[in-house]
């Protein structure tokens, strides 16, 4: 296994693995194919709480965590991290979190392939450190991210208004009206209803 070319000195690669074993296997193999690099392990049991190391990029060992994974890259994003993000994944045909990581400024890489050629891990760290579009990406990524929250914080802000309105207009419907008046709660009722399903599809889009 040789040393991968062109290795910035003096980077610093944030480490994650759900196995200490598989994170012990992934430092020796960093060690050779990336010698220059400085590894900090990174615990994504308290990511959300304590503080992020200084690092150039981050490689993440999805394991069988996937849904772990997923949530310490937008934690990353979160706290501010803009460096590239590696991440090992079991299945090289795992569509659904290749196309979420692409949405956070990250690159997914087999696990597999990286196995029978480490020095790939190393080129791939590399190459991403290299790109000049990765800021761009992960720039992107992050207002992503910030209209996501966003989105998050208008339908609970619209959600607990629009239900009062919506059974109280409801309650008005048993009640003696005019032919006129009735047609008018019946407008409201359906108006509160159209912005219900228009939330619940801000909803979704936020939790993509």
């Amino acid at each position: 296994m040789k040393p991968t070319n062109n290795a910035p000195a003096g980077i610093t690669l944030l480490l994650a693995a759900d196995d200490s074993n598989r994170a012990a296997g992934l430092r020796q193999i960093l060690s050779i194919v990336v010698p220059s690099a400085s590894i900090v392990a990174l615990d994504t049991a308290t990511i959300a709480e304590g503080a992020i190391p200084a690092a150039h990029v981050a490689l993440l060992d999805a394991g069988s965590k996937t849904r772990l994974t997923v949530d310490t890259v937008r934690v990353l994003r979160a706290r501010g991290f803009e460096g590239p993000i590696v991440i090992l994944i079991p299945e090289p045909d795992d569509d659904m979190l290749r196309g979420t990581a692409q949405s956070l400024g990250a690159r997914c890489i087999s696990r597999s392939a990286v196995e029978a050629t480490p020095a790939e891990l190393g080129e791939a760290l590399i190459a991403e450190l290299q790109d000049g579009s990765a800021v761009a990406e992960v720039s992107y990524a992050r207002r992503v991210f910030a209209a996501g929250l966003a989105t998050l914080s208008l339908q609970h802000s619209i959600n607990n208004p629009l239900a009062a309105l919506l059974a109280e207009t409801q309650l008005l419907q048993l009640e003696e009206l005019t032919t006129e008046q009735r047609e008018s709660v019946e407008r409201i009722v359906e108006l509160c209803r159209r912005v219900v399903a228009l939330v619940r599809r801000l909803d979704a889009l936020a939790v993509q």
